[in-house]
């Protein structure tokens, strides 16, 4: 952990001299992705069928530094299929310009809700607890003068409870992600 953090300070430190401003034009980058699935298991005659909806809102506070709260909704569709749950997380990161359409971002961050992505499902409920710390990478790739697809990778360290447990639990999720930003 400590030569991943090393590593990471020095690319942000190196990459700071080299970067330029943000590639995109736009102060704030607002970006929205949605997932339907239905799950159907061999030993049982019913399905579930889900939706998840994680929504960013980024905010260019200086440069390539960006503020982004994120919020991940997960709505189970029909009656059997739990509780809505949410994770709230909120991340700073730091865009490099690669080039006129690349624009490559690193950054970390934290979040708390009353659920954890486990299997792209958000498992939870009123009484559960989770709290994350999440790294991530990524890359932007701009389509016009106000979109770009992003391309991201995470890595999330999760602590929690529930109504079943007496301690803490902890867990690591590795997470790619693909989703479109828009930049106003």
């Amino acid at each position: 952990m400590k030569k991943l953090g090393a590593i990471v300070f020095v690319l942000l430190l190196a990459g700071a001299g080299l970067a330029s401003a943000q590639v995109l034009p736009g102060k704030f980058e607002l970006g929205l992705s949605a997932s339907y699935y239905n799950l159907k298991f061999d030993d049982e005659a019913g399905s579930l069928s889900y939706l998840s909806l994680p929504v960013r809102f980024g905010w260019y506070i200086w440069g390539g530094l960006e503020l982004e709260p994120e919020i991940q909704i997960f709505v189970p569709m029909g009656d059997d299929g739990g509780d809505t749950t949410y994770l709230a997380q909120g991340k700073l990161l730091y865009n490099f310009a690669l080039g006129k359409k690349l624009e490559l971002f690193l950054g970390g961050g934290a979040g708390a809700g009353n659920g954890l992505p486990i299997y792209n499902v958000i498992e939870g409920g009123n009484n559960y607890k989770s709290f994350d710390i999440v790294g991530l990478a990524g890359l932007k790739v701009r389509v016009g003068n106000s979109a770009a697809i992003r391309i991201e990778y995470r890595f999330n360290r999760f602590n929690w409870t529930t109504p079943y447990l007496t301690v803490k639990e902890w867990g690591n999720l590795h997470q790619v992600l693909v989703g479109v930003s828009l930049f106003l």
